[in-house]
């Protein structure tokens, strides 16, 4: 008769040869021979036997698996099983939401492990996220997924209020959850604005996709079309913006430029096809109110080409900002929104009752010593494209 401790090494062996299938099969074959409690007892039996379910896309197994053995899930191994499923091309964020639901958050680890990883040839020391932290993150993202708006802004709200130090910029994704669920909960006004905030620490793309969605849905067509182009022509791989480039075609079309619009509706249709992914019905169907002739795939990096142009026409000229135009002003620091690995950010009270935006790197000098009631000598960036006013040249005085 196999002993428990030989069935585990067995199980080990088999997903360490990512033999997945076998791993399954071997322990169907063998489950019988101890009781469900035993197996569920066992944390390296109950560890293998979950990965192999979700690295085989078995996801109602895994809750019968839990159920039937009685498993209590060890909270050290629970981040790691979670991050299993971050790794599939496809993630199923209701088997997800329902995973989060097996631990209470308050039973993880609040440890932050450092490992080195190796950027530009040189080493360098990286903190990871707590289990804890994990689970927020994966939970607020599973319930925004899933559609539970007013669970996910509750949460995002509590995971803000948990941590004094956050990891891979959860503190912006959260805010952003917060946001979009105010606008999904019909608060457009509120989620509007703290995105706008959000853009200031992190511009990214569909953020500012999302702001011109809210933007569009207002009528304010014109701000909608400057923050669409924006994120365009933003960093992002070109594939995964073909809602964004359906949002620009519409837009063209109210400003009655529709050979444009019609380019942009082709555009997002032949990156679909070219990815083998579905073309929407309504995609294809503004598409066919338009009398010019469709654009066959093999045109794809010609119209590419053409319409990056058109793009790039928008960007302001590439002239660096003369900061030496304004005289250096003094004030104190305010207030901190920010201060981790990523830098610190936040404004600078000055000249009576006037409040300008900050943000500075980890490898400016004056990072070491900031804080609040700091005095300060700063330069103001003027307001630009859709940036507001920001001190630069940060010195103490």
């Amino acid at each position: 008769m196999t002993s428990l401790y030989d069935f585990s090494q067995a199980i080990s062996k088999l997903n360490k040869e990512k033999k997945f299938t076998e791993t399954l099969k071997y322990f169907k074959d063998g489950k019988n021979e101890f009781t469900p409690e035993k197996i569920g007892l066992n944390k390296y039996i109950v560890y293998e036997m979950l990965s192999a379910l979700i690295e085989t896309n078995h996801y109602d197994v895994i809750f019968n698996f839990i159920e039937q053995h009685k498993v209590v899930l060890e909270p050290k191994n629970f981040s790691y099983l979670l991050k299993k499923f971050k790794d599939k091309p496809s993630v199923n964020w209701a088997v997800v939401n329902k995973f989060c639901d097996l631990v209470s958050a308050d039973s993880l680890d609040t440890e932050c492990r450092t490992i080195e990883v190796e950027r530009k040839g040189e080493k360098k020391p990286m903190e990871l996220a707590s289990s804890k932290e994990d689970w927020f993150a994966f939970k607020t993202k599973a319930l925004f997924e899933t559609q539970h708006y007013q669970e996910c802004f509750d949460l995002s709200k509590v995971a803000l209020e948990s941590f004094e130090k956050f990891h891979y910029s959860n503190d912006v994704w959260f805010a952003r959850r917060i946001a979009l669920s105010k606008k999904h909960l019909g608060n457009s006004a509120d989620a509007l604005n703290e995105l706008l905030l959000i853009l200031r620490r992190k511009k990214e793309w569909f953020i500012q996709n999302e702001v011109a969605q809210i933007y569009k849905e207002n009528e304010d067509n014109e701000k909608a079309f400057k923050f669409a182009i924006s994120a365009i022509n933003n960093f992002g791989d070109l594939e995964y913006k073909v809602g964004l480039l359906v949002l620009i075609a519409e837009l063209l079309a109210l400003k009655d430029e529709k050979e444009l619009s019609f380019k942009h509706y082709s555009l997002s249709k032949l990156l679909r096809q070219q990815q083998e992914w579905n073309v929407p019905n309504s995609v294809s169907l503004a598409l066919s109110q338009f009398s010019f002739e469709q654009i066959a795939i093999r045109k794809l990096p010609d119209l590419k080409r053409e319409l990056k142009k058109y793009w790039s026409s928008f960007n302001p000229q590439q002239t660096v900002p003369k900061q030496n135009l304004t005289q250096r002003q003094t004030g104190k620091i305010d207030r901190i929104l920010h201060n981790d690995e990523k830098g610190a950010d936040g404004f600078i009270k000055f000249d009576g009752n006037k409040s300008v935006y900050f943000r500075i790197n980890t490898t400016e000098e004056i990072i070491k010593k900031i804080a609040i009631g700091l005095e300060v000598e700063f330069k103001i960036l003027p307001i630009s494209d859709d940036k507001k006013e920001k001190a630069v040249q940060l010195k103490t005085k």
